[in-house]
């Protein structure tokens, strides 16, 4: 009887840890410099996995701009804008990232649980 409990025992005490890992480091989110087209700066950090698009943007006084769309958890799109030499800063972050995301997935080690 003992050596059926074990297991699941020891299952019930693993589930909530490998529940948790998935969840660690939660929403990886990327910081960038905002400008608008009177010269205003900001700052925004939004969830990488939430921007959808990245292109360019021409404010009516003739300046250039990059804006970047982000899917919000409302449902309503948000729309940020950035200097043209911000969003290859913000795209590096994006990649290193993604890099970062595919390492981990490859070098995870699967958890079997035999029952």
């Amino acid at each position: 009887m003992t050596t059926r409990v074990l297991p699941l025992l020891l299952a019930a005490l693993l589930l909530p840890s490998v529940a948790a890992a998935a969840d660690f480091p939660g929403p990886l989110k990327v910081t960038f410099r905002t400008l608008d087209c009177t010269g205003a700066t900001g700052l925004a950090s939004v969830n990488v996995d939430h921007i959808t698009r990245i292109q360019p943007y021409d404010c009516s006084n003739g300046r250039r701009l990059k804006q970047v769309l982000v899917r919000a958890a409302s449902g309503v799109n948000e729309a940020y804008t950035l200097g043209e030499d911000e969003a290859p800063k913000l795209e590096a972050q994006i990649e290193r990232l993604m890099g970062s995301r595919q390492k981990a997935l490859e070098q995870t080690r699967p958890v079997v649980i035999d029952r």
